[in-house]
């Protein structure tokens, strides 16, 4: 393995989210595979796992909580913090570096290939920002990115909520939903085009205080 790509895979691991919660839940801020990343080894923890992956040509340590996973398996991993020159007890080994990842989550190749982390358009702008400057924005076409935490199906739409770690949680302005027939699944890492809408009543108790509607899947 080249010294060089060893760091890249490393800085890409290492930056830190801002996610508290663990597990298979994606982070606010999306899954931070740039390719598909595949299990070669594995030491079993109490409640977590050492895992050596790789991606392509390109490999290192990752510790994660159990999340079950098995040489050959795909992951998807959030972003974590990097420690150097860390002991592998189990395997009488050290480490060159160990990255620490909260989220952690075992997939099938075609999943692993779709989350792959993305160029973002360079006329997107946040969630936040939609939210901030919404009375500005409203009625005019939008470009949002965000990864898909829910995306349920009524009255012939795909209704997808995304996120992207901007935005408040308390007010509700870190989650915003595309009106859309694109299917999607959640945990992916999304990219839609839209005509931005605010104060919309559906009737039933549904009202988004901003939804992007004809929203077409950019990627």
């Amino acid at each position: 393995m080249q010294g060089t790509a060893a760091f890249r895979f490393a800085v890409w691991l290492s930056l830190v989210g801002c996610a508290t919660s663990r597990g298979t839940a994606p982070p606010p801020d999306g899954w931070a595979n740039y390719a598909p990343t595949r299990v070669d080894q594995v030491v079993d923890r109490a409640g977590a796992q050492l895992l050596s992956v790789s991606q392509g040509e390109v490999t290192t340590w990752v510790e994660v909580p159990d999340v079950g996973a098995k040489p050959g398996d795909y992951l998807l991993l959030g972003q974590g913090a990097l420690s150097k020159d860390v002991p592998i007890p189990e395997l009488g080994v050290r480490a060159p570096e160990v990255v620490n990842i909260a989220h952690a989550k075992v997939v099938d190749l075609a999943t692993a290939e779709r989350a792959v982390r993305f160029p973002v358009p360079s006329d997107a702008v946040s969630i936040g920002t939609v939210y901030a400057e919404l009375d500005r924005r409203a009625n005019q076409e939008v470009v949002v990115v965000g990864t898909v935490v829910k995306a349920p199906n009524a009255i012939g739409w795909n209704w997808v909520h995304i996120q992207d770690g901007s935005g408040d949680r308390e007010s509700g302005t870190h989650d915003l939903t595309i009106k859309t027939q694109h299917r999607v699944t959640v945990g992916q890492r999304v990219a839609f085009r839209g005509v931005l809408r605010s104060d919309v009543d559906l009737g039933f108790g549904y009202h988004y205080a901003a939804l992007v509607e004809e929203g077409d899947l950019v990627r």
